[in-house]
């Protein structure tokens, strides 16, 4: 089924708790009944043709003059928002066409900055009839203009899961951002790819590592990522607990710095350094070339032991034949 739509008798009945604490706060007694019957039968009655259940239109409630829209804007808004909608409105003035125009002559014509002359923008001649319609719909197009939000994707992109942070509300605090800070709704399912990109990008690097290890990663929902990132944050250690796996590792480093500086104890077999490879040439004993380790002269001639029998070496004269 659809809704009704809401008209301003509607309204006032729907909340008429309000409006007779407001009617009472002015020392007037409103009653439900007297309202509806002054709206529905009475009122028209007048012939000032207002539509029986109340409207909304501008015009027709209060024939808003240039100097009326002023006064709006002054109380409604900000001198930096004045000027924002104002430079909206007057990109948007329409030129012979119906297309905005950038004719600074017909800009200034149909939306002055300054009071315009009363007699052109005088409400009860035709001509300044159509001078203020041009003015309030272009005014209310800057207005719908300068409500648009700007992008600015850096204030998203800073929002970075906390080393502590539940992803729900790291979650939370992203969407939050793209809100504020951009023109798209996170919630519809054309800016899901953003929204789960900067999810994943942006996480802890335990839970970032997790996701960007997922096939088919844009294509993804948000919940289920969302669940991922549950499960791995709940697996976490707990401070204690890491801090007992961080002093058991600094336990073994300092036994092991330990180990290294004491001198192995007596009896150990220590391991023997590599030998190296010598040349063809090479003395195995001092290390020059020229000889090997059997006929090194620097390497001292083993004694013998006594009661060690030595075979005696008797001279032998050689003479040498004259003939």
């Amino acid at each position: 089924m659809g809704q009704s739509q809401s008209t301003p008798l509607s309204l006032l009945v729907a909340n008429f708790r309000d409006v007779r604490t407001r009617g009472q706060n002015l020392s007037l007694d409103i009653q439900r009944g007297k309202l509806i019957t002054l709206c529905r039968s009475e009122w028209p009655t007048l012939g000032v043709g207002w539509p029986t259940e109340g409207t909304f239109c501008l015009p027709i409630i209060a024939k808003p003059t240039w100097d009326d829209c002023q006064q709006l804007l002054h109380i409604l808004f900000t001198t930096e928002e004045r000027e924002r909608i104002q430079l909206e409105a007057r990109k948007l003035v329409p030129g012979d066409h119906g297309r905005p125009t950038s004719n600074p002559d017909l800009i200034n014509a149909a939306f002055p900055l300054t009071r315009p002359p009363q007699d052109e923008w005088d409400y009860n001649t035709a001509e300044g009839r159509g001078r203020l319609l041009i003015y309030r719909q272009t005014l209310m197009a800057g207005l719908r203009a300068a409500a648009r939000k700007p992008t600015n994707l850096a204030k998203v992109y800073s929002v970075i899961q906390g080393k502590a942070e539940s992803p729900a509300a790291y979650l939370e605090r992203l969407m939050e951002a793209f809100r504020q800070f951009t023109p798209m709704d996170p919630e519809v399912p054309e800016n899901q790819a953003a929204v789960v990109m900067s999810f994943v990008n942006q996480a802890a690097p335990d839970i970032k590592k997790k996701l960007q290890r997922l096939e088919d990663l844009e294509g993804k929902q948000i919940q289920d990522l969302l669940r991922i990132a549950q499960r791995v944050y709940n697996n976490r250690d707990t401070p204690e607990e890491r801090q007992i796996k961080a002093t058991e590792k600094m336990t073994k480093v300092l036994a092991t710095i330990v180990q290294k500086e004491q001198p192995p104890p007596e009896g150990t077999q220590t391991t023997r350094p590599p030998r190296r490879h010598l040349d063809k040439n090479q003395c195995a004993y001092c290390k020059e070339k020229g000889h090997w380790i059997r006929e090194c002269p620097k390497k001292k001639q083993p004694r013998p032991s006594q009661g060690q029998w030595q075979p005696k070496i008797a001279p032998i004269l050689f003479t040498q034949n004259t003939e």
